[in-house]
Formats: structure tokens, C-alpha cells, sequence
């Protein structure tokens, strides 16, 4: 071949390849997976459970509007495309870490109601009115984290629980101050 014909070889590829480029259709229903995806993911908590991961996903996603608004629609295509994927990889992940999550608060919820018995059974012991007001309180707050505790459990939610552990075993630490042990 002639340097000639291959020019013109090239200059017909590159045509083509643009011509291939601007006559790319937006890929909206693609988009609207991409945005449903990242929706279903806000519904079911994956920022709490795979926080990184869910950064990605919503990083690529807006990568994918940006390339949509300069109608550059074969990198809005790859974009949600990958939105998508790491999507899948974020829902994984969340699975796993909810899962350790539930471990964790299966380990620290009968810690936690022994260390309150404890200091339930120290309060109840108290004389005097403050101890019978320490009492009063005492009581108040089992009754509320328990119905907050069951609730919590009942609808799987282990990152909240594991969080409301957290602060009543604070609380009951405070009790415990309170009770004198």
C-alpha cells in the first residue's frame, strides 16, 4: 500500500470513529438504572454498612450525569455502566459487614443486659429517696431501650442497635456512678 491509500485509510477510520461518536444516543435507560441502583441502595442502608464503597458508587454515578450534560454519551454509557457494577460490589460488601455487625451485637447485647442486671440489682438495693428516684429513672430507662432494643432487633437494623448499645452502655455506666459501684 501507498502512503497515499494509507492516509486515506486513516482518515476514513477516524471519520468514522467520529462520525460513530456524535451519533451515539444518550443512554438514558441506562442512566435510569444507574440511578435507580444508587436509590435502592439509599434504601437499604449500604452508606452505613460499606460507607467507601458507596462513595464510589455515587462519585461514578455523578461522573456519569457530568459526561450526560456535556453529551458525551458514550463516556456517560461506560460511566453508569460502571456505576452499576460497583454498585454490586457495594451491596456485597454491606452484606458482609451487616452480617459482622450482627456478630458483634449478638456478642454485646447479653454483655450488656448482665452488666445491667448488676446495677439494676445494686439500684433496687439503694435506701432513701434518691435511691428510690435513682430507681424511678433506672426503671424508665430499662423500659425505654428495652421497647428501643426489640424494635431495633425486629427490623434487622445492627448498625443502629450496635449504636444504641453503645450509648446505653454509657448510660448504664453512669447508673452505675450514680449507684455507687
Amino acid at each position: 500500500m501507498s502512503k497515499r491509500a494509507i492516509m486515506f485509510c486513516f482518515c476514513a477510520v477516524a471519520c468514522l470513529m467520529l462520525i460513530s461518536t456524535a451519533c451515539t444516543p444518550p443512554p438514558n435507560d441506562l442512566m435510569a438504572a444507574a440511578e435507580n441502583t444508587v436509590n435502592q441502595m439509599d434504601e437499604n442502608q449500604i452508606d452505613m454498612y460499606a460507607r467507601a464503597e458507596y462513595d464510589l458508587v455515587t462519585a461514578e454515578l455523578a461522573k456519569a450525569k457530568q459526561h450526560m450534560d456535556a453529551e458525551e454519551y458514550t463516556e456517560a454509557k461506560e460511566a453508569a455502566e460502571k456505576t452499576i457494577e460497583l454498585a454490586k460490589a457495594a451491596g456485597q460488601e454491606a452484606a458482609v459487614q451487616r452480617q459482622l455487625m450482627k456478630v458483634d451485637v449478638d456478642k454485646k447485647l447479653p454483655e450488656f443486659m448482665e452488666r445491667w442486671s448488676e446495677i439494676s440489682s445494686s439500684i433496687e438495693g439503694g435506701r432513701g429517696r434518691a435511691a428510690q428516684a435513682l430507681a424511678v429513672e433506672a426503671k424508665a430507662f430499662a423500659d425505654s431501650l428495652t421497647a428501643n432494643l426489640q424494635e431495633l432487633s425486629g427490623s434487622e437494623m445492627w448498625y443502629e442497635l450496635n449504636a444504641a448499645l453503645d450509648v446505653a452502655s454509657a448510660t448504664a455506666d453512669e447508673f452505675a456512678e450514680k449507684a455507687g459501684g
